[in-house]
């Protein structure tokens, strides 16, 4: 064993694992990262809650025109043959004159649908603000073609051809009514 000079202590402990001040510092430095990222995570689950809304939509009208074109019942031409509604938080195609419908599926409460023009809303906030009626229902005659002013809707102006859908405050998007 080579000599040391008097003045140096030699530990015969070896020090292993962390100290609690180490753990606690590790600790909170995760949970300040964690609570930065929180308000980023909440806008990815707004905006895919939005995207679902908005597929969900786009999968109604869909449904919806497709019913019309192959409806044989349908009268004529310019008669609704199929209806897409807004009914209780549900989204659904009708048949007139039948109360069952034919595809159906939930929204979210926090979902709003609003009618737009082309150019849209500025803003989720311009969207609230609007005087245009929201979305509750849209019919389709026999050859797939939207039917405004029909019975029972809000969807009286043909230039409103345009769905906009919000969640929270994230940027709008829009369905066509075709």
């Amino acid at each position: 064993m080579p000599h040391l000079p008097p003045n140096v202590v030699v530990s015969a402990h070896r020090q292993r694992g962390v100290t609690l001040i180490e753990l606690m510092i590790g600790l909170l430095i995760m949970v300040l990262l964690l609570l930065a990222a929180l308000p980023f995570g909440a806008r990815w689950v707004d905006g895919n809650r939005q995207m679902h809304a908005r597929s969900l939509l786009w999968e109604g009208v869909s449904q919806a025109r497709a019913v019309a074109l192959r409806n044989p019942a349908a009268q004529r031409i310019g008669s609704p043959a199929a209806r897409l509604q807004l009914r209780a938080g549900q989204l659904e195609v009708l048949v007139p004159g039948d109360t069952t419908p034919l595809w159906s599926t939930a929204l979210r409460s926090d979902v709003r649908l609003k009618l737009s023009d082309g150019n849209g809303f500025a803003d989720a906030a311009a969207m609230a603000d609007s005087p245009s009626p929201g979305f509750d229902c849209v019919n389709f005659d026999p050859a797939g073609i939207r039917l405004p002013g029909a019975e029972g809707c809000s969807d009286t102006d043909p230039a409103l051809d345009r769905v906009a859908v919000g969640v929270s405050t994230q940027d709008l998007l829009y369905v066509d009514l075709l």
